[in-house]
């Protein structure tokens, strides 16, 4: 609708008029409302239809020339300014706006307006056509709707409950928010298809689910179950969902409706109380007590499989108060009384009474129960327990019987006894009592008369005793008094008093009974001065003298033990006097002290104290011995600690003078052994240029055998001391003992022959495998041999024989015909020095070493060496035991020696500061043809061997000078590393160095 309204005339404004309402009347026919109103100044209804007037309630004569919002009090979706703003720029305007009718009904009217310009001359009017149509039925529909859906969205929150919808043929689902997050996946997760949700059910319930879903939809049940799905983050969750299906016409299922919601939280609530009932039924039915529960109405609900044992009640039988069946008629309706009275007070609730076993057998038993109660302190019924109590019960009875048996016996004790009750009245007193107290019984009628007579002054605290007997339960009290006798006589009685009931009348009875220790105190006192007596003896004494209990802890020091250590006895006793042990000694001495208690041996040890204030540590010798009782037991430990430090001292010094001899021997030996290089050499040059010339060749001989014999001595020398200084290293290897000694006894049968002696040998078929030096045990053998041989007179025999005389033990024995031995010479004959032949011809000769060194040796590889003789002229037999080896393997070859002799010239270079020694050997070498050079310290030596270029050197250990032999070898190596390796070089180093010693 659009035009212009000419306004100038008045007339024609009357036309306008009558256009517009035309217009409008149009526009009534095709919607609820119309007017009209003019846009700017007051906003006044130019127009207002027959509609508007049915609808708002006012009749156009009071709408015309008021403003339409104010006269509606409309409610603007947007600010007003804003839709006119629109009306000016685009013509429209369309929207909801809110009215309110004359009688206060607010209306809700889908509005549509339309600007309408008229142009008349200079005027210009605008006005605004608007149309309605009443939406307010739908309004409040969608309203009372949106409500309700909050109201819903509210129950669903408050009851953590999600809804869903199934479209059951296309298979699409809808979920609501709080069904995402109760199931915990996004949308994306869970999808729109009901197959999206299947996924999310636990394999383990899937099945069941989908079952109970098929059944729904067939008509058979209704849908509504308990499951668990997997979440996103792969957690369990236990979710409740319920569903109602929706059916066509022909019954078909189109869709089902339903909530879920997470009932997780319960679910494990269930989990835990089902296995704390099934630990509660499983403890039950394992107890050795007969268990049952009941209700808040006394009846039962449970009994554990100890009571339908020992009854023979089945699980049904036992409910309610069917176990009231097995209780002995007799005992049944006060048990029943009694059960159901406490039960309707909800109190704790104990009786006796006679339950029928399987058997048929009544027993007695004690049932009692505790209240249950709810976390409001409501009663929930009973928990109880029943227990066999016959053999109680007939222990009480036999008890009764004792006690009466008791009564009896009392009066004929042979020792003092008396039964009195609390009022002070002696029932009876039998008649040790009187005779040992000399009183009559009419004399001391009461408990006060005894003690008035009995002890005087004492009295109270006598009776105060008497009086704390009974409030005892059962105890007894003991207490010593001494009482004065009728004839006025001191005797010291122990007392013990015990409860014993009640009697007839209810009154407390106390039993007492008493025994003379006059003579036991008279001892004990005796002891006391006894020991007394004996620490005076102990603090006496100069050595610490202690006592400990059979558990080993010290009970007693004397005062020695102060005045030496700085500590009290009181700080020592027990394991205190550990503190002033020397600490590299405290866990030796603990061990051993532990030991003794725990075996009983006598206890010895060397140990030092020293005082906690810095005093010096002194060695002690600290013996104890254990103290018997009658059984055989230990009772007692008594211990001293002896001074042994100035002992220990001397013994210090001893050593070291022994070690400085063994230094000694050693350089003796070395300075001996070098002499005799030189002059062997001298005899085999003499040797050789003798010729034919006899006599010169006997002396040789002489001077040979002598410097032999003497090089024997000094070898001998030398390795026993090297055995005493703990010098001595064994190559150590797996050896068959069998070969080892046949190969020594053949390379000495020579000498044996020609002393003319026979030799035997015994050996296995078999190898004797031992772990040892082969050098070393050849050269043990060989001086036995070599004593054999010195010690056995021509024609006389030398036998050696092995056996394996155990599975872990190998023995040697190397007997002789000889001269034998004294009684007491088997004991010293290893110890150097030791000869048998002590006469002053000397005829056998020797230092007395060899044996020694034997031992050593063998001692060295585990063994053991001893000697046996039947005495003089009845020979000697040396029996050496050694260890067989277990290990697996066998025996390395000894490589041969080579039998061919090098008989090139070679150019030698002997480094010796014994000039001697070094010329004779350069004269022998030169004989052989060899170049020979001599160096007579190492730095010559090493400068000789750069010039001279050696292809041996003979080199001594023990060179003067700064440079020993090691560091000659060392700066050979050095040098040859150094230097140039060309052709036709061989180097400053040969290749071949031999060492010369004489240690």
């Amino acid at each position: 609708m659009s035009g212009n309204f000419p306004t100038h005339d008045p007339c024609k404004r009357v036309q306008v008029a009558d256009e517009l309402q035309l217009k409008a009347a149009l526009l009534d026919q095709v919607s609820e409302v119309a007017f009209a109103w003019e846009l700017g100044g007051t906003r006044g209804i130019v127009y207002f239809g027959p509609g508007a007037e049915q609808l708002y309630g006012f009749p156009a004569r009071e709408a015309i020339g008021r403003s339409s919002h104010a006269l509606l009090s409309t409610v603007f979706p947007v600010p007003l300014s804003h839709i006119e703003s629109v009306l000016e720029r685009e013509g429209r305007w369309a929207g909801e706006l809110q009215h309110t009718t004359r009688d206060g009904r607010q209306l809700l009217l889908e509005s549509r307006m339309r600007l309408v310009e008229r142009i008349e001359g200079n005027e210009r009017r605008r006005l605004v056509l608007e149309t309605g149509r009443d939406i307010t039925v739908r309004w409040r529909a969608e309203e009372g709707l949106r409500k309700s859906e909050e109201r819903l969205r509210l129950a669903l929150e408050g009851g953590q409950l999600g809804i869903w919808e199934w479209d059951v043929p296309s298979g699409h689902v809808f979920w609501s928010r709080e069904a995402f997050e109760l199931v915990g996946v996004s949308d994306a997760q869970l999808g729109s298809h009901v197959d999206g949700f299947i996924r999310l059910i636990h394999p383990d319930d899937r099945d069941a689910v989908w079952a109970q879903v098929e059944s729904a939809l067939r008509g058979e049940a209704e849908y509504s179950c308990e499951f668990r799905i997997i979440d996103s983050s792969g957690r369990e969750r236990w979710i409740y969902s319920r569903g109602l299906v929706q059916r066509d016409r022909e019954g078909r299922p189109l869709r089902m409706t339903g909530v879920l919601g997470d009932i997780t939280a319960r679910k494990l609530v269930e989990l835990a109380l089902r296995e704390s009932e099934a630990r509660f039924r499983n403890m039950a039915d394992h107890a050795p007590v007969m268990i049952w529960v009941t209700g808040p109405d006394g009846s039962c609900s449970y009994a554990n499989r100890s009571w339908l044992d020992f009854t023979g009640q089945t699980e049904s039988a036992v409910l309610g108060l069917g176990w009231l069946e097995a209780v002995h008629p007799e005992d049944r309706p006060a048990a029943a009384e009694a059960f159901l009275r406490a039960s309707g007070r909800g109190e704790a609730y104990r009786m006796d009474f006679r339950v029928r076993r399987n058997d048929g057998v009544y027993r007695w038993c004690l049932d009692s129960a505790s209240p249950r109660l709810g976390p409001r302190g409501e009663y929930l019924g009973y928990i109880g327990s029943i227990i066999d109590i016959t053999e109680r019960k007939n222990a009480e009875l036999l008890l009764q019987e004792s006690e009466e048996r008791l009564r009896r016996a009392v009066m004929a004790a042979p020792f003092p006894m008396m039964i009195h009750a609390e009022d002070g009245q002696i029932i009876n007193m039998n008649r040790a009592w009187l005779d040992l107290s000399g009183y009559t019984r009419e004399q001391v009628p009461t408990v006060e008369a005894w003690t008035e007579r009995a002890y005087g002054p004492r009295k109270g605290a006598v009776r105060a005793a008497i009086e704390a007997i009974y409030g005892l339960e059962g105890k007894p009290i003991e207490n010593e008094f001494t009482i004065t006798t009728a004839s006025g006589a001191r005797r010291t009685w122990a007392f013990s008093g015990a409860p014993l009931g009640r009697d007839a009348a209810g009154r407390r009875l106390v039993i007492s009974a008493a025994h003379d220790i006059t003579e036991r105190k008279r001892i004990a006192d005796a002891l006391r001065e006894t020991e007394a007596r004996f620490r005076e003896l102990a603090d006496a004494m100069p050595q610490i003298v202690w006592t400990a209990g059979p558990d080993g802890r010290v009970d007693y020091f004397n005062r020695q033990w102060r005045e030496r250590t700085g500590t009290t006895e009181a700080q020592a006793l027990g394991e205190g006097w550990v503190s002033s042990l020397h600490h590299d000694d405290r866990e030796r001495c603990l061990a051993l002290w532990h030991r003794a208690v725990v075996t009983g041996e006598p206890y010895e040890i060397e140990y030092r104290f020293g005082g906690v204030d810095g005093r010096e540590h002194r060695w002690y010798l600290g013996r104890a011995v254990p103290v018997r009782g009658p059984e055989g037991d230990i009772v007692r430990w008594y211990g001293t600690c002896t001074d042994i430090h100035d002992q220990k001292c001397a013994e210090a010094r001893l050593k070291e003078a022994d070690q400085r001899k063994d230094e000694f021997l050693a350089m003796l030996a070395h300075e001996l052994r070098n002499p005799l290089g030189p002059i062997r050499n001298a005899v085999e040059i003499l040797r050789r240029v003798a010729g034919q010339q006899p006599s010169l060749a006997r002396a040789c001989g002489v001077i040979d055998r002598q410097v032999s014999h003497m090089a024997r001595l000094v070898d001998d020398l030398l390795d026993v001391s090297r055995v005493a200084r703990g010098r001595i290293q064994l190559r150590k290897e797996r050896c068959d003992l069998t070969r080892l000694l046949r190969q020594t006894v053949e390379d000495y049968r020579s000498t044996l022959e020609a002393s003319r002696l026979s030799l035997a040998l015994e050996l296995p078929a078999e190898p004797v495998w031992v772990s040892g030096d082969p050098t070393r045990l050849s050269q043990a053998v060989s001086n036995v041999l070599h004593n054999a041989n010195k010690f056995t007179d021509a024609g006389g025999r030398v036998t050696v024989m092995l056996s394996a005389t155990s599975e872990s033990s190998a023995t040697i024995r190397i007997r002789d015909t000889g001269i034998g031995m004294e009684p007491a010479m088997p004991g010293r004959m290893f110890e150097p020095f030791s000869q048998a032949d002590r006469s002053l011809d000397r005829s056998r000769g020797g230092l007395g070493l060899g044996l020694s060194l034997v031992k050593g040796v063998v001692e060295l590889h585990g063994g053991t060496v001893s000697a046996e003789s039947a005495g003089i002229g009845h020979g000697t037999e040396i029996v050496l035991h050694l260890p067989l080896s277990r290990g697996p393997g066998s025996s390395p070859e000894r490589a041969a020696p080579s039998s061919g002799v090098d008989s090139r010239s070679l150019r030698i270079l002997i480094i010796e500061d014994n000039q001697d020694a070094a010329e004779t050997l350069q004269a022998l070498l030169i004989m052989d043809g060899h170049r020979v050079e001599v160096a007579l310290s190492g730095h010559a030596g090493v400068e000789a061997a750069r010039s001279f270029r050696p292809e041996v050197i003979l080199c001594d250990i023990g060179l003067p000078g700064g440079m020993d032999g090691y560091g000659v070898a060392r700066a050979l190596r050095g040098s040859a590393g150094e230097g140039s390796s060309g052709e036709g070089s061989t180097g400053t180093s040969p290749s071949l160095m031999i060492a010369l010693t004489g240690y």
